[in-house]
């Protein structure tokens, strides 16, 4: 357990290192695109005057140096802070700005991805390694053939395409599912208009609702992976199949069942579970264009947004975005090391060993 938790640690100091360097070159090179915040501040002016540029300048911080900058940037950040959005500044009647903050809206998107990511993720391990199991154990069988080509099939077909094509049947046509868009896992209030009638209907909230909003993007988001998995599953368990425990535990007289669910899964598994945190930033990608396919205002939608505007690009917002993008995907290869080291011990003790061993001098040898 001590070698699980120095393990543990270290990837911890590891990571918080790594997010540090990776919101600087992210910070550096954003900021030497050009762009004129002046511009959202004064969208119908034709020619921006110095007072105006200088005004915008001071307004959002850019009149300080880059490491003034950079040190506001990240100290606010540990605090959960990411700043002022450029766009929809509201200039007030006696030339007064009130900012809008990105942090709300930011957290927002970033519960709809990672409902869609985590959602999608528990139906693949729930799916992959039973049926990549089974392939492996009736190998050649008619039914490992038909899972192999439904998985090449899967592979072939782009997640917004199924994503279209699920929306179209399941929604519009047989109205199985009520709307699209994201509905919040807590209750909420409905607004008093919008309850009398004047206005479209909204998910009031609650875990049904946010199921039922989020089934047909899962079942998206998962088939994807889910035909990678099962082929990776397959030959995972195939590999450990034949091993010299499983013989034994075969030659001791316990059940297929109970060999595959109690030797042969688990070491499989683990293999598994090694990719996972390799296709974490993959998993965000296939997730930009399942929020397209279902109008879910997630990170993606937010990046667009911000790409997209009038007035040029909003920068803190992009800044903010790809920001979370890389704690998203620190953070779960955090986690998938933590349970590689729980399921297997040998990883946690590995650092430890070499680095006695390193200390540790050899014996003399005596001639």
């Amino acid at each position: 357990m001590t070698r699980v938790v120095t393990f543990f640690a270290r990837r911890v100091v590891a990571a918080i290192f790594t997010l540090l360097a990776m919101i600087t070159i992210t910070f550096a090179i954003f900021w030497l695109i050009p762009s004129e915040p002046a511009h959202f501040l004064y969208p119908f002016a034709q020619v921006l005057n110095n007072y105006e540029v200088h005004r915008a300048n001071h307004l959002f911080g850019l009149d300080q140096s880059k490491i003034v900058q950079w040190w506001h940037y990240v100290s606010h950040i540990a605090r959960g802070d990411f700043g002022h959005q450029w766009g929809g500044v509201q200039v007030n009647g006696d030339q007064s700005v009130t900012l809008v903050p990105i942090s709300p809206g930011l957290y927002a998107a970033t519960r709809v991805t990672l409902s869609i990511m985590l959602g999608g993720a528990v139906l693949v391990l729930l799916l992959a390694l039973p049926l990549g199991a089974l392939a492996a154990r009736y190998q050649n069988s008619i039914g490992d053939r038909l899972l192999g080509f439904l998985t090449l099939l899967a592979i072939c077909t782009h997640p917004m395409v199924v994503g279209l094509i699920l929306r179209t049947v399941f929604v519009n046509k047989l109205g199985w599912i009520g709307s699209d868009g994201y509905c919040t896992f807590g209750h909420h209030p409905v607004p008093p208009s919008v309850d009398a009638g004047l206005g479209p209907t909204p998910c009031a909230g609650g875990p049904l609702p946010w199921a039922e909003h989020l089934i047909l993007p899962w079942i998206s988001f998962a088939l994807l992976f889910l035909a990678l998995y099962v082929r990776m599953s397959r030959a995972s368990v195939l590999d450990v199949l034949y091993e010299d425990f499983v013989r034994t535990a075969r030659a001791k007289g316990a059940s297929e069942t109970r060999v595959l669910g109690r030797h042969v899964l688990p070491n499989a598994g683990i293999r598994v579970l090694t990719m996972i945190g390799m296709e974490i930033s993959t998993a965000i990608g296939i997730a930009v264009y399942i929020e397209a396919a279902f109008e879910m205002h997630g990170l993606a939608r937010m990046a667009v947004d911000a790409f997209s505007g009038a007035a040029g690009l909003d920068l803190p917002v992009i800044l903010a975005v790809v920001t979370m993008i890389t704690v998203i995907v620190i953070v779960g290869n955090l986690v998938v090391d933590l349970l590689y080291a729980v399921l297997d011990p040998r990883v946690g003790g590995a650092t430890m060993r070499m680095r006695r061993s390193a200390e540790t001098p050899e014996p003399a040898v005596v001639s």
